[in-house]
Protein backbone atom coordinates (compact mmCIF):
# COMPACT_ATOMS: atom_id res chain seq x y z
CA UNK A 1 0.00 0.00 0.00
CA UNK A 2 2.64 2.19 0.66
CA UNK A 3 4.73 1.57 -2.41
CA UNK A 4 1.59 2.19 -4.33
CA UNK A 5 1.22 5.75 -2.76
CA UNK A 6 4.86 6.53 -3.49
CA UNK A 7 4.63 5.98 -6.89
CA UNK A 8 1.74 7.96 -7.46
CA UNK A 9 3.48 11.51 -8.03
CA UNK A 10 5.99 9.35 -10.28
CA UNK A 11 2.67 8.66 -12.49
CA UNK A 12 1.11 12.50 -12.85
CA UNK A 13 4.69 14.04 -12.50
CA UNK A 14 5.34 14.03 -16.36
CA UNK A 15 2.20 15.79 -17.18
CA UNK A 16 2.46 18.46 -14.32
CA UNK A 17 5.61 19.76 -15.22
CA UNK A 18 5.25 19.81 -19.02
CA UNK A 19 2.14 21.96 -18.11
CA UNK A 20 4.33 24.06 -15.19
CA UNK A 21 7.01 24.26 -18.15
CA UNK A 22 5.20 25.53 -20.39
CA UNK A 23 2.98 27.98 -18.75
CA UNK A 24 6.66 29.25 -17.77
CA UNK A 25 7.62 29.14 -20.82
CA UNK A 26 4.60 31.07 -22.29
CA UNK A 27 4.38 33.71 -19.79
CA UNK A 28 8.23 34.38 -20.25
CA UNK A 29 7.65 35.02 -23.51
CA UNK A 30 4.20 37.05 -24.03
CA UNK A 31 5.73 39.37 -21.10
CA UNK A 32 8.89 40.23 -23.17
CA UNK A 33 6.82 40.57 -26.13
CA UNK A 34 3.52 42.54 -24.78
CA UNK A 35 6.74 44.79 -22.56
CA UNK A 36 8.41 45.67 -25.69
CA UNK A 37 11.69 43.79 -24.18
CA UNK A 38 11.13 41.18 -27.47
CA UNK A 39 11.08 44.27 -30.41
CA UNK A 40 8.88 43.43 -33.21
CA UNK A 41 10.74 41.26 -36.09
CA UNK A 42 13.00 39.91 -33.36
CA UNK A 43 14.10 36.55 -33.63
CA UNK A 44 13.40 34.31 -31.08
CA UNK A 45 15.63 31.50 -29.81
CA UNK A 46 15.30 27.87 -31.21
CA UNK A 47 12.88 25.28 -29.64
CA UNK A 48 15.79 23.26 -28.46
CA UNK A 49 17.42 26.10 -27.31
CA UNK A 50 14.33 27.07 -25.14
CA UNK A 51 13.84 23.52 -24.10
CA UNK A 52 17.38 23.93 -22.40
CA UNK A 53 16.82 27.54 -20.76
CA UNK A 54 13.85 26.07 -19.21
CA UNK A 55 14.43 22.26 -18.95
CA UNK A 56 11.11 21.34 -21.20
CA UNK A 57 11.14 19.04 -23.38
CA UNK A 58 10.96 19.89 -27.15
CA UNK A 59 6.93 18.55 -27.26
CA UNK A 60 6.18 21.14 -24.58
CA UNK A 61 7.64 23.85 -26.27
CA UNK A 62 6.64 23.46 -29.66
CA UNK A 63 2.92 23.57 -28.02
CA UNK A 64 3.53 26.80 -26.30
CA UNK A 65 5.20 28.54 -29.40
CA UNK A 66 1.82 27.26 -31.09
CA UNK A 67 -0.62 29.02 -28.46
CA UNK A 68 1.88 31.95 -29.02
CA UNK A 69 1.39 31.88 -33.12
CA UNK A 70 -2.51 31.57 -32.51
CA UNK A 71 -2.40 34.32 -30.63
CA UNK A 72 -0.82 36.27 -33.20
CA UNK A 73 2.32 37.25 -30.95
CA UNK A 74 5.42 35.59 -32.89
CA UNK A 75 5.09 33.94 -36.56
CA UNK A 76 7.17 31.12 -37.64
CA UNK A 77 8.85 31.10 -40.87
CA UNK A 78 9.84 27.54 -41.95
CA UNK A 79 13.75 27.51 -42.54
CA UNK A 80 14.02 31.17 -41.30
CA UNK A 81 13.09 30.78 -37.65
CA UNK A 82 10.09 32.56 -35.13
CA UNK A 83 10.11 36.11 -34.79
CA UNK A 84 8.05 37.90 -32.91
CA UNK A 85 5.05 39.32 -35.08
CA UNK A 86 4.32 42.96 -36.10
CA UNK A 87 2.30 45.25 -33.49
CA UNK A 88 -1.45 45.02 -34.37
CA UNK A 89 -2.12 48.71 -34.63
CA UNK A 90 0.42 49.28 -37.40
CA UNK A 91 -0.20 46.06 -39.44
CA UNK A 92 -3.94 47.58 -39.56
CA UNK A 93 -2.02 50.93 -41.02
CA UNK A 94 -0.12 49.05 -43.44
CA UNK A 95 -3.13 46.93 -44.33
CA UNK A 96 -5.05 49.83 -45.10
CA UNK A 97 -2.61 51.40 -47.33
CA UNK A 98 -1.94 48.37 -49.32
CA UNK A 99 -4.51 46.88 -51.76
CA UNK A 100 -5.98 43.32 -50.65
CA UNK A 101 -6.51 40.55 -53.49
CA UNK A 102 -8.64 37.28 -53.33
CA UNK A 103 -7.13 34.12 -52.77
CA UNK A 104 -8.84 33.40 -56.20
CA UNK A 105 -7.03 36.26 -57.66
CA UNK A 106 -3.98 35.42 -56.54
CA UNK A 107 -4.11 31.66 -57.62
CA UNK A 108 -5.17 32.79 -60.78
CA UNK A 109 -1.60 34.93 -61.01
CA UNK A 110 0.24 32.17 -60.42
CA UNK A 111 -1.25 29.69 -62.75
CA UNK A 112 -0.13 32.43 -65.41
CA UNK A 113 3.75 32.31 -64.43
CA UNK A 114 4.55 29.29 -62.00
CA UNK A 115 4.03 26.27 -64.48
CA UNK A 116 6.70 27.92 -66.96
CA UNK A 117 8.81 28.32 -63.77
CA UNK A 118 9.24 24.71 -64.05
CA UNK A 119 11.39 25.71 -67.25
CA UNK A 120 13.43 27.67 -65.73
CA UNK A 121 14.45 25.75 -62.11
CA UNK A 122 15.16 22.22 -64.25
CA UNK A 123 17.63 24.49 -66.78
CA UNK A 124 19.25 26.91 -63.68
CA UNK A 125 19.04 25.60 -60.13
CA UNK A 126 21.89 24.13 -58.57
CA UNK A 127 22.19 20.73 -56.40
CA UNK A 128 21.95 22.48 -53.93
CA UNK A 129 18.42 24.21 -54.37
CA UNK A 130 16.93 21.17 -55.81
CA UNK A 131 18.19 19.12 -52.62
CA UNK A 132 16.82 22.04 -50.49
CA UNK A 133 13.66 21.18 -51.46
CA UNK A 134 13.09 17.55 -49.87
CA UNK A 135 13.77 19.73 -46.16
CA UNK A 136 11.36 22.28 -47.19
CA UNK A 137 8.85 19.37 -48.11
CA UNK A 138 9.22 17.40 -44.58
CA UNK A 139 8.46 20.93 -43.17
CA UNK A 140 5.16 20.62 -44.69
CA UNK A 141 4.66 16.92 -43.75
CA UNK A 142 5.38 18.05 -40.12
CA UNK A 143 3.17 20.91 -39.27
CA UNK A 144 0.83 21.34 -36.75
CA UNK A 145 -1.11 24.30 -36.82
CA UNK A 146 -3.11 25.91 -39.88
CA UNK A 147 -0.77 28.53 -39.51
CA UNK A 148 2.74 26.62 -39.78
CA UNK A 149 0.82 24.63 -42.64
CA UNK A 150 0.26 27.89 -44.62
CA UNK A 151 3.93 28.89 -43.83
CA UNK A 152 5.51 25.73 -44.78
CA UNK A 153 3.67 25.13 -47.88
CA UNK A 154 4.29 28.58 -49.28
CA UNK A 155 7.52 28.17 -48.38
CA UNK A 156 8.32 25.57 -50.06
CA UNK A 157 6.66 27.09 -53.33
CA UNK A 158 8.76 30.40 -52.48
CA UNK A 159 12.22 27.94 -52.95
CA UNK A 160 11.09 26.72 -56.14
CA UNK A 161 10.48 30.14 -57.48
CA UNK A 162 13.96 31.26 -55.64
CA UNK A 163 15.40 28.12 -57.38
CA UNK A 164 14.57 29.86 -60.80
CA UNK A 165 17.42 32.75 -59.96
CA UNK A 166 14.99 35.30 -61.47
CA UNK A 167 14.70 38.27 -59.36
CA UNK A 168 11.54 39.65 -60.48
CA UNK A 169 9.49 36.28 -60.50
CA UNK A 170 11.06 36.08 -56.65
CA UNK A 171 9.70 39.71 -55.85
CA UNK A 172 6.28 38.62 -57.11
CA UNK A 173 5.73 35.68 -55.30
CA UNK A 174 6.73 37.53 -51.98
CA UNK A 175 3.98 40.36 -52.41
CA UNK A 176 1.85 36.75 -53.04
CA UNK A 177 2.55 35.31 -49.35
CA UNK A 178 2.74 38.97 -48.02
CA UNK A 179 -0.91 38.64 -49.35
CA UNK A 180 -1.68 35.91 -48.13
CA UNK A 181 -0.23 35.82 -44.68
CA UNK A 182 -1.82 40.15 -43.92
CA UNK A 183 -5.45 38.17 -44.62
CA UNK A 184 -4.48 35.73 -41.53
CA UNK A 185 -3.87 32.53 -44.12
CA UNK A 186 -7.44 32.62 -45.25
CA UNK A 187 -8.40 29.45 -42.95
CA UNK A 188 -11.99 28.65 -44.50
CA UNK A 189 -14.67 28.19 -41.84
CA UNK A 190 -16.46 24.94 -41.25
CA UNK A 191 -13.72 23.06 -43.64
CA UNK A 192 -15.17 19.61 -44.00
CA UNK A 193 -11.49 18.15 -43.63
CA UNK A 194 -9.23 17.97 -40.94
CA UNK A 195 -6.36 19.69 -40.94
CA UNK A 196 -4.56 16.77 -41.36
CA UNK A 197 -6.23 15.52 -44.21
CA UNK A 198 -5.98 18.83 -45.77
CA UNK A 199 -1.83 18.20 -44.98
CA UNK A 200 -1.75 15.07 -46.08
CA UNK A 201 -3.15 15.90 -50.05
CA UNK A 202 -0.73 18.94 -50.07
CA UNK A 203 2.28 16.85 -49.15
CA UNK A 204 1.28 14.13 -51.41
CA UNK A 205 0.92 16.30 -54.66
CA UNK A 206 3.59 18.52 -53.88
CA UNK A 207 6.51 15.78 -53.19
CA UNK A 208 5.19 14.66 -57.08
CA UNK A 209 6.64 18.01 -57.86
CA UNK A 210 9.95 18.27 -56.32
CA UNK A 211 10.30 14.73 -57.26
CA UNK A 212 10.02 15.83 -61.13
CA UNK A 213 11.92 18.67 -60.33
CA UNK A 214 14.79 17.35 -58.91
CA UNK A 215 14.85 15.17 -61.63
CA UNK A 216 15.16 17.96 -63.75
CA UNK A 217 11.86 16.73 -65.60
CA UNK A 218 10.41 20.50 -66.80
CA UNK A 219 6.98 19.03 -68.54
CA UNK A 220 6.35 16.45 -65.77
CA UNK A 221 6.86 19.13 -63.27
CA UNK A 222 5.14 22.04 -65.20
CA UNK A 223 2.12 19.79 -65.67
CA UNK A 224 2.14 18.51 -62.28
CA UNK A 225 2.26 22.70 -60.77
CA UNK A 226 -0.71 22.93 -63.16
CA UNK A 227 -2.88 20.56 -62.27
CA UNK A 228 -2.24 21.46 -58.55
CA UNK A 229 -2.54 25.16 -58.82
CA UNK A 230 -5.65 24.21 -60.75
CA UNK A 231 -7.33 22.05 -58.13
CA UNK A 232 -6.67 24.69 -55.79
CA UNK A 233 -8.75 27.57 -57.61
CA UNK A 234 -11.43 25.28 -58.14
CA UNK A 235 -11.85 24.61 -54.86
CA UNK A 236 -11.87 27.90 -53.51
CA UNK A 237 -14.15 28.42 -56.40
CA UNK A 238 -17.09 26.00 -55.37
CA UNK A 239 -16.56 26.78 -51.47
Amino acid sequence: MIDNLARQPDQTSPRLKSDSDSDAIYQSLRSSIVEGQLRTGTRLPTERALATRFGAARNTVRKTMNQLADEGLIIRHVGRGTFVARNKAKEAEARASQPEFSLGELLEARLMFEPMLAELVAERASEQDLAALSAYLEALRNAGSWSEFKEAKYALHLAIVRASHNGFLISVFERIIESRRRSGWGRPGGHPLPISAVREAAARDNARIVEALQKRDAAKARELISSYLLRTLMSVSES
